[in-house]
């Protein structure tokens, strides 16, 4: 579109159609594909996602079917409109999708629903592979196919579901929900999609900008009135933000110009929706008032008064988000240093049947093991110890935190090896505040560099008090991994390091200084590790 290079950008940025480069990873959406691909990968069953029109829905379903399609143990089916005729006309449509032969004429639906259900004993049981069916659109499913639906869900071992079904629906679904009790007992997780905050919407149009700049940034600008003005008129809903900034790009074209107003807003508004509302009245005054109200505390804080302004609640502690977040929480240095003078978690209670539960998935392989390992093994700790979880928190960010990102197969141990260890919590994927969850010692036995060294930032014998320093640290510049690690001489530590490997100390020093004075006062430079340290979670070596 050689139009667009008038802005300087190489594509369309608000393009109404589910472009998956284009997700733009707000707090709710993120945390809602956190909740599904832990699901599915528990093989928990039916999952529903509920949303008013325009939240991000049908985008939220290619984010999935991307994540799994290429996935050699799962199959991703996808239906994208459920307004079935009958229930022999769903039947034979699932069939054909599992690559199942056309049923014969006089077949009757039993033999349909025998032959679908053999197939998925055959993926689920013989193969090890999940199959995933999503459904969008969902608020058009016929009645009769939720019965089927809830038929396919009883087919399982005693393990696990064998069909993963995700549905995608508006907020007329729940109604269908209420009515159809049977079928709603059976869900595993029902989540809600909701309009993005003003913070969010300004983020999300300029991470669209920036995807499709020339350059690493785009040209376009728009003012600090002009996005609260858009924010207002969408209301926060992601498709009427992307409508109406599709509008102002195609006006910048026009005008040979790079930078939107809020006059320019309002007349595209005014475009959209064909009619004058009084609701631009409000957008000016409480425009108007919060640029008012920014220049006061600007120059309150930059004058004399500043330390008269209270930055703390009387009782943070009993103060719950109301909705979910997976980014880590910004707080003040000073938390860092309150973080490393709090109490120790409570010691975990023994229980000799979930480490004999664990011993398989701990132990080496077979062409690993040596004498020295398999005496080294038996000393190893079969738990790292737990996390409280607090508001916002999924089982997934958990996990990368104290693991890594780690592969499929690295990730279904250590789900499968939770779930041992923590009976008390019915869903993993559906934790509530102040759980604690255990999480097990994974050994990874790979082999060191023969040079390089580490900037370790902490180390600390608990776990819970290496992930508090995660969480109010901001590694935007200095990305950062928890070490979980073990030896003889110290026994089980949690380091945090800079995920990165130096190949000298000189240039680990050079890093070490670029660091902020609150984290360098305590770090170190590591150059060697004992020799029979065992490792919990990758390390960098490259």
């Amino acid at each position: 579109m050689d139009y667009l290079k008038i802005v300087h950008l190489s594509k369309e940025p608000f393009s109404n159609s589910p472009d998956p480069e284009f997700f733009f990873q707000s707090s709710q959406h993120v945390a809602c594909l956190q909740k599904l691909e832990l699901s599915i990968r528990l093989r928990r069953g039916l999952n529903v996602v509920i949303g008013d029109i325009g939240t991000g829905k049908t985008t939220l379903c290619r984010q999935i079917i991307r994540r799994f399609a290429q996935q050699d143990e799962t199959e991703t089916h996808l239906i994208l409109d459920p307004k079935f005729s009958n229930q022999s006309e769903f039947l034979n449509t699932i069939a054909e999708m599992f690559g199942l032969e056309k049923a014969e004429k006089d077949s009757d639906e039993w033999q349909i629903k025998e032959r679908i259900k053999n197939y998925l004993f055959q993926k689920g049981v013989d193969d090890e592979k999940k199959t995933i069916l999503i459904i969008d659109e969902g608020q058009k499913i016929p009645v009769f196919c939720l019965e089927i639906l809830r038929e396919f869900l009883n087919y399982e071992t005693n393990e696990y579901k064998l069909l993963q079904i995700v549905i995608f629906a508006q907020r007329e679904f729940e109604q269908t929900l209420k009515e159809h009790a049977n079928f709603a007992d059976r869900m595993n997780v029902c989540l809600f999609l909701g309009p993005l905050n003003f913070r969010e919407s300004r983020l999300m149009i300029k991470f669209r900008l920036d995807k499709a700049s020339m350059g690493n940034r785009t040209s376009v600008k728009f003012s600090y009135p002009a996005l609260w003005a858009i924010y207002k008129a969408a209301d926060g809903y992601p498709r009427k933000i992307i409508n109406l900034c599709h509008q102002i790009i195609l006006t910048l074209i026009i005008q040979n110009r790079f930078r939107v107003s809020w006059a320019l807003v309002r007349s595209c508004v005014k475009r959209v929706s064909g009619e004058q509302s009084r609701r631009w009245h409000w957008a000016v005054a409480i425009s108007i008032t919060c640029m008012v109200t920014t220049a006061l505390i600007l120059g309150i804080v930059s004058g004399h008064f500043k330390n008269l302004i209270p930055w703390e609640t009387a009782d943070s502690s009993k103060i719950v988000k109301g909705s979910l977040h997976v980014t880590t929480v910004e707080e003040t240095p000073a938390s860092l240093q309150i973080a490393a003078t709090q109490l120790a978690p409570a010691p975990l209670e023994s229980d000799e049947n979930m480490n004999d539960a664990l011993t398989e998935v701990i132990e080496p392989l077979p062409s690993e093991k040596t004498p020295a390992l398999l005496k080294q093994t038996q000393k190893l700790p079969r738990v790292l110890g737990q996390i409280k979880a607090k508001d916002g928190e999924t089982v997934l960010e958990m996990i990368h935190k104290v693991y890594g990102v780690p592969d499929v197969n690295r990730l279904d141990k250590i789900l499968s090896s939770m779930a041992l260890l923590n009976p008390r919590i019915k869903y993993l994927d559906g934790i509530s505040v102040g759980d604690e969850i255990n999480f097990p010692a994974l050994p990874i036995y790979k082999s060191l560099p023969s040079r390089g060294c580490w900037i370790q930032l902490i180390e600390e014998d608990i776990l819970e008090k290496a992930y508090r320093f995660m969480r109010v640290y901001r590694d935007s510049e200095f990305p950062v991994r928890m070490l979980p690690y073990w030896n003889n001489r110290e026994g089980l530590r949690f380091a945090v390091i800079i995920k990165a490997i130096f190949i000298d100390k000189e240039s680990a020093e050079v890093s070490l200084k670029k660091l902020p004075a609150i984290i360098s006062s305590g770090a170190k430079i590591v150059t060697k590790w004992d020799d029979d340290t065992v490792f919990f979670s990758n390390i960098p070596i490259e």
